[in-house]
């Protein structure tokens, strides 16, 4: 805040300064100039004073010139400023009294005076309203005490004209003090804000210059190691330290490979820091470039027709010679090659052509894959930059490849370019003499380039082999192969012997080879290289486990959770995902996504066994635990049936065998009159309650089918529950046979839109819940409705014990009961809740004393809902 306030304080004292040396410039020319304007226009009495202001004036202004340079000034410029113009304007004021007063037109050397203070100085608000607001007291003041006003109306044009002039004046310079200090602030924080920026523009190249010195010392010594890897390793392969078996031979031809692969990305990865650093060289000669690759194309060909793809070759007949790097070269022709048999799909097609035009040649590199946007073309070619840059991208890759391309080319004073026309198309363009090439990339030492000149000495043999190791063909043409094999791994003759099935889910085929390998002991090992075949496998396989990795093409790991977890064909299976991610983000979404297990990248054989083999045995242990619990299950479904049933049968038995008696009875005529009527009257009753029996059995069936019956079909008609409810109680309290009191307080017009058996069962239900759960002496059930709004509400209210708190969020569950086996089904509840569900509407219970279900449904249904 102090270096702001004196930057503008600084500010403010040059911009006062320049404007006080106009000033004075200014007032030094006019003011004696207009003397002349006196001679004509003042009275001869009134010379002198007039000519005297004017000298004391111009003195001044002659004095002040050295001043406004000392530092007086800085300290007190804005009270210089301002005294200065105070004087020349009451030297103007003095000469209004002489030539007119306040009626005077000499008043417009004050506007003057304020238009000119308002254009050249910089003022506070105190300032501006001091210094105005004298100017215009000294004109004022001095010609009310010394002059008459003859005419008004003049005087007061020319004092509110001045006025104005001293108010508008005054506000534009507050205003403008405002906005330069504004402008001062935005500056310094500009000048703040560029020399930030250069500081750490610096900084970065510094860290640059030392992150490439770093990255190329780094990747050389990882040379060295691997090298260590790779040669014990050719050994074994080669047979030297005696014979392998045939699993022995994949493993240690899986870690060679993956040995070249790293080996190749770490001589990449050099490349790329030497360019950064303008350190790669070029060592050129000229070269048949057509025959070179006519032996390029002639490698790569069987690699490409494993895959499928026909791979063409076009170039002209007679030389072409060109002066360049090949080996460098090879690099660039490699990469195109590697992504055509990457991208271009089994049965497709790869063009190579070779144009001479003159003093330049094309190569061109056309594949009929599925391309990239066009307007990704020049953005392929930065550094570490993919099409697919997402974590399910389909094909793997560092970034690297078409950067180091572009750069190679460019050091041949060529061009390469990218086109996206039914398929990937490149085009190198090299100029064939030597001349065009710039001194400063051209290699001036002997052969060994790949080898540091900083090397140590015992470290020059291992380096010569990691040389030697690159100019082999297994090495050249990595990642063609890689990109054009098929074959995954091997099957296992015994493979149907195994227990357990594993599914594996990786677009990696090392990875995939180093699972079965871990696992074949125990598992039958099946893969899929994507997600979506993944998927595939898992319904047509069903295996034990799955070992996806998290970042694949299609659809990444955790969507192929989510989509497992959907199924109930694979909800089951356990899922152990590879992940290279080690953040616990990744891990948290993944376990609520549903998986089980993680296992990061790089892993031990050992400890993904370990995990396949204990969520295996977690899933045989889970399954024993649902198959005990589901036999509970049958067995309390079983009692609850048995009561459902039970009950209304043991009415409809006791009702028949008292009729069966009374009936007998009466045919052997061993009855008066009178107790043949009451006989009449009890059998009527019976009768009743057999009847109602029968339709409760009948009710309990029905609910049992409709529950379970897939397309079940439902007709919604209006219907008027409130006498559904009187007629469910006439039928409901006879078959209980409990003498249970049961209010009822019906108000307004009950009907809805509904499917009238649906609601009827659920009233049904919900009254003999109610009359059984009532005490068997005082027992009170009372059943309110009303309507409300464009809703039916009704409430079936008990007074026995009611709803316990921890058994409120269960009361709905299928198949939840506090009656015991043999007591209840548990299935009552659940179906009047869906039923209301379905209807739009609600069924809550609320807490006692007693039990109070109430049920609220919209008078219309605008559609018909499916029960869930």
């Amino acid at each position: 805040m102090t270096t702001l306030q004196d930057r503008w304080q600084s500010w403010l004292i040059e911009r006062n300064r320049r404007g006080m040396r106009f000033v004075l410039l200014i007032a030094l020319a006019l003011y004696p100039a207009f003397g002349l304007l006196d001679y004509l226009l003042a009275p001869r009495t009134a010379l002198p004073i007039l000519y005297t202001t004017r000298l004391l004036v111009a003195v001044t202004t002659v004095a002040l010139f050295p001043v406004i340079q000392r530092p007086v000034f800085a300290r007190h410029f804005n009270v210089i400023s301002s005294v200065y113009i105070l004087m020349a304007a009451s030297g103007i004021s003095v000469m209004t009294v002489f030539m007119g007063g306040l009626e005077s037109s000499y008043y417009a050397g004050l506007s003057l005076v304020i238009v000119g203070t308002g254009l050249l100085f910089v003022w506070p608000t105190s300032v501006v309203l001091v210094t105005h607001g004298l100017i215009l007291t000294s004109f004022l003041i001095p010609n009310l005490l010394f002059t008459n006003v003859d005419n008004r109306i003049e005087a007061l044009s020319n004092l509110a004209f001045l006025m104005a002039t001293a108010i508008i004046t005054g506000v534009g310079q507050m205003v403008l003090f405002g906005s330069q200090r504004k402008q001062v602030v935005d500056q310094i924080a500009l000048e703040e804000t560029k020399a930030s920026l250069e500081k750490a523009h610096e900084e970065l190249k510094q860290l640059d210059s030392f992150k490439s010195q770093l990255f190329a010392n780094i990747t050389h010594e990882f040379k060295t190691p691997l090298a260590m890897v790779l040669a014990p390793l050719e050994l074994m392969l080669s047979g030297e330290t005696g014979p392998l078996s045939s699993a022995q031979q994949t493993t240690f031809q899986s870690m060679f490979r993956s040995g070249l692969k790293l080996l190749k990305m770490i001589g990449d990865l050099l490349d790329l820091s030497r360019l950064e650093e303008s350190k790669l060289r070029l060592k050129i000669a000229e070269q048949d470039l057509g025959e070179y690759l006519r032996g390029l194309v002639a490698q790569v060909q069987p690699l490409a027709e494993r895959k499928g793809i026909e791979l063409r070759l076009s170039v002209p007949e007679e030389k072409c010679m060109v002066w360049c790097d090949i080996e460098r070269l090879e690099r660039v022709f490699l990469n195109l090659l590697s992504n055509a048999t990457k991208f271009t799909p089994p049965g497709g097609h790869i063009l190579v052509r070779l144009d001479d035009v003159g003093a330049s040649v094309l190569v061109l590199v056309q594949d009929d894959g599925p391309g990239f946007p066009p307007e990704k073309a020049e953005q392929i070619f930065e550094r570490f930059y993919q099409v697919d840059m997402g974590g399910t991208r389909r094909y793997g890759g560092t970034g690297i490849g078409l950067a180091l391309a572009k750069e190679i080319v460019g050091l041949h004073g060529g061009r390469i370019r990218a086109e996206s026309v039914s398929g990937a198309r490149f085009t190198v363009e090299l100029m064939k003499d030597r001349e065009h090439f710039r001194t400063e990339v051209l290699e001036r030492r002997g052969p060994t380039r790949d080898v540091p000149a900083g090397a140590r000495a015992n470290d020059r043999g291992l380096m010569d082999f990691a040389v030697q190791m690159a100019a082999r063909d297994e090495y050249r043409l990595l990642d063609i192969a890689e990109a054009t094999e098929r074959r995954v791994s091997l099957r296992d003759i015994d493979e149907h012997l195994r227990p357990h099935v594993a599914l594996v889910v990786d677009d990696t085929p090392d990875i995939i080879r180093l699972v079965h390998q871990s696992l074949r002991s125990h598992f039958k090992v099946v893969s899929a290289e994507d997600g979506l075949k993944g998927l595939e496998m898992a319904v047509r396989e069903r295996p034990s486990l799955i070992i996806a990795d998290l970042m694949m093409p299609g659809i990444d790991g955790l969507e192929l959770t989510r989509r497992l977890r959907a199924s109930e064909e694979t909800r089951h299976i356990p899922i152990l995902m590879l992940t290279a991610r080690g953040d616990l983000d990744a891990r948290v979404q993944g376990i609520e996504t549903g998986v089980n297990a993680y296992l990061a990248k790089p892993f031990s054989p050992r400890e993904l066994l370990t995990n396949a083999r204990a969520l295996v045995q977690q899933q045989a242990t889970t399954a024993d635990i649902v198959l005990t619990q589901r036999m509970d299950s049958l067995e309390i479904v079983a009692g609850g049936l048995a009561h459902e049933i039970n009950n209304p049968l043991n009415y409809l038995k006791n009702a028949l065998a008292r009729v069966r008696i009374d009936a007998s009875a009466l045919v052997e005529g061993k009855l008066s009159a009178e107790e043949v009527s009451k006989t009449a009257a009890r059998m009527r009753e019976l009768f009743d309650i057999a009847e109602s029996g029968i339709k409760r059995i009948a009710g309990t069936v029905e609910l049992m089918s409709s529950y379970g019956r897939a397309g079940y079909t439902r007709a919604i008609r209006p219907h008027d529950v409130f006498a559904a409810a009187r007629e469910a109680i006439a039928m409901v309290l006879p078959a209980t046979g409990r003498a249970v009191k049961v209010e009822t307080d019906l108000i307004g017009d009950g009907t809805v839109e509904c499917v009238p058996e649906e609601f009827n069962q659920v009233l049904t239900n919900l009254l003999q819940n109610a009359i059984e759960a009532s005490p068997d002496v005082s027992g009170l059930v009372r059943v309110r409705g009303y309507v409300e709004g464009e809703s039916v509400v009704m409430s079936v209210k008990d007074n026995g014990p009611g709803v316990k708190a921890e058994e409120m969020a269960r009361i709905f569950t299928p198949f939840f009961t506090t009656k015991g086996p043999g007591r209840g089904m548990g299935l009552g509840l659940t179906i009047a809740w869906r039923v209301m569900q379905s209807l739009g509407g609600t069924l809550e219970v609320r807490p006692g004393p007693g039990a109070e279900f109430v049920l609220r449904v919209p008078r219309k249904q605008a559609r018909l809902r499916a029960v869930s």
